[in-house]
């Protein structure tokens, strides 16, 4: 098993990205999950409280437990639409060189079922 390196001072939400992901990758326009970007698969819509969002400094979009996709956060937006009302969007820069970028999170977490969102030191 490889190493995990983690590093302790990033504060971390990770998300699953499936839907969306599936819905992108078709491209399934129709769809309500669907995003035109990697990037918007992970940046938009969540559930996560503010005092989470506010302090996590990077958002990670995973698809069957792989990460796909690192954010580092620039600003946290709370969604106004009425599908999506209070639900929490990511806004930032998408590191695509990033050491977590594939990493398996089942090497993290006990469990990922029924995973919608989890967090790492926060």
């Amino acid at each position: 098993m490889t190493k995990i390196n983690l590093n302790t001072s990033d504060r971390l939400i990770f998300v699953n990205i499936k839907k969306s992901y599936e819905a992108m990758s078709k491209p399934d326009k129709a769809s309500p999950y669907y995003r035109k970007t990697l990037k918007e698969c992970t940046e938009k819509y969540w559930r996560v409280s503010n005092d989470k969002a506010y302090k996590a400094t990077h958002v990670l979009g995973c698809d069957n437990g792989i990460v796909k996709c690192v954010i580092e956060i620039k600003q946290v937006k709370i969604a106004t639409q009425p599908e999506h009302k209070g639900r929490k969007i990511f806004e930032g820069i998408e590191i695509q060189q990033s050491d977590y970028i594939g990493l398996n999170i089942r090497e993290i977490f006990n469990t990922l079922a029924n995973f919608n969102t989890k967090y790492y030191n926060l």
